[in-house]
């Protein structure tokens, strides 16, 4: 593939507007970061970070998985059989929502000692969750569909309601991380509700139960509960261990410096939102000629990948210690200890990303969710040692070096249930 072809590619074309909406959409509340450290007190923001690693845990199981589902079979089924789908996959989320919120409200004194976030906002958090959900498959929908230009205006109007509202309240009615939980409430709730109004719209949403269904999207989503609650236990019982054994303000600092982390994530999800429908294409060529040479492609695209995050993570090092020195509050200077390894943990994970894709397309999600569970259990372990002995630089450390451990196993792996001929596997 020579440089003109790759130029006019619509892989290309696609990456470029899910990068500059992506990057315009993460850039904003980043780029308020150095206002709002003159308005809250790291404690504040420790608390505003432990609400979203409390929403976190919550979206895991009420999305129970069904978006990747959804993803997966929707090259395979008719529109009218994918509206089946759809409807029975809304209707988990829906089960599991209301399972969360008595859940929440039997232990909400334990949940309330560990994350300082009181019984309102615990349950408040269900419904971002749900909503959350909701959002989530409108925009994969838009994705799927190749869209790009509508999943970024939406996901950007989402973001200007949630920034605008949290300032408003925050700077004129000074109600502190009151006032910006709020601020993301208002946003995510409403737009939760208008992307089931376009899901139904867009004649996604077929009303008509079945088991049959029901069962298939829970087959798939089940065994990627340890999955993707290994990746809450990586980027958030670290928050929750600071908090317990050091405080909310070490809380603060240690999430304003993993907030840097955002650099490298925007690129990799903005190219890994363009990336997975065009893989998806290229790996269902039923003619063998032709798929040989769409995974030397993919192979290709991969490698520049890597080289590329390599060279980024250096570069936004030294750009991020840049920024945290010249535009945020003094009280934060306390974070650019832990700048370089958030940086450096999402440069691993960007790596993750191109190859678990595979795992994902041949549904082999059990041996996915070993891997990254084993290595999110041994995560917990490392920062609650290194956090007891060294303080919340030790978090840190256990991020990037689990960071690494996972995307070396998953590429492996990945190799293994789908054959690219990558040389740590022959």
């Amino acid at each position: 593939m020579n440089l003109d072809k790759i130029l006019k590619h619509s892989l290309l074309k696609s990456s470029l507007i899910y990068v500059i909406t992506d990057a315009i959409n993460k850039a904003v509340p980043f780029l308020i970061l150095p206002i709002l450290s003159y308005y809250l007190l790291p404690s504040d923001y420790g608390i505003v970070a432990n609400f979203g690693v409390l929403v976190s845990i919550i979206s895991i199981f009420v999305l129970v998985g069904v978006n990747g589902a959804i993803a997966v079979n929707y090259f395979k089924l008719s529109k009218e059989e994918l509206s089946r789908y759809i409807f029975n996959g809304i209707t988990i989320i829906g089960v599991f929502s209301v399972i969360l919120l008595f859940i929440v409200l039997l232990f909400n004194e334990t949940i309330y000692l560990f994350v300082k976030v009181p019984l309102s906002y615990q349950l408040l958090a269900v419904a971002t969750a749900l909503a959350s959900a909701l959002t989530g498959i409108n925009l994969s929908l838009w994705r799927l569909e190749e869209k790009p230009v509508k999943f970024g205006v939406y996901q950007i109007s989402q973001t200007a309601l949630n920034l605008g509202a949290s300032l408003v309240l925050i700077i004129v009615y000074k109600l502190g991380w009151v006032g910006r939980i709020n601020g993301m409430l208002v946003a995510t709730l409403s737009f939760g509700l208008l992307s089931l109004i376009l899901i139904y719209k867009r004649g996604y949403l077929r009303i008509k139960f079945s088991h049959k269904l029901i069962f298939a999207i829970l087959a798939f989503g089940l065994p990627l509960i340890p999955h993707s609650l290994s990746f809450w236990l990586r980027s958030g019982v670290d928050r929750i261990l600071i908090t317990k054994y050091i405080g909310e303000a070490a809380t603060g600092l240690y999430a304003t410096g993993f907030q840097f982390g955002i650099l490298i994530a925007f690129l990799t999800g903005a190219f890994n939102n363009a990336f997975v429908p065009y893989m998806y294409k290229l790996l269902s060529e039923k003619d063998e000629s032709i798929l040989d040479k769409n995974k030397e492609n993919l192979k290709k695209m991969i490698l520049i990948g890597i080289v590329g995050l390599i060279i980024l993570c250096v570069l936004f090092t030294l750009l991020s210690n840049i920024v945290l020195t010249t535009f945020f509050s003094d009280r934060y200077s306390g974070a650019s200890e832990f700048i370089f390894w958030a940086i450096l943990s999402q440069t691993f994970q960007g790596m993750y990303l191109f190859f678990v894709n595979y795992i994902f397309y041949v549904k082999k999600t059990k041996g996915l969710a070993a891997i990254t569970f084993t290595c999110a259990i041994l995560q917990v372990i490392l920062s609650y040692i290194l956090i007891i002995n060294i303080g919340a630089i030790g978090a840190a450390y256990a991020t990037a070096l689990v960071s690494f451990v996972n995307f070396v196993m998953i590429a492996w792996y990945s190799n293994k249930v789908y054959p690219m001929g990558w040389i740590f596997n022959k």
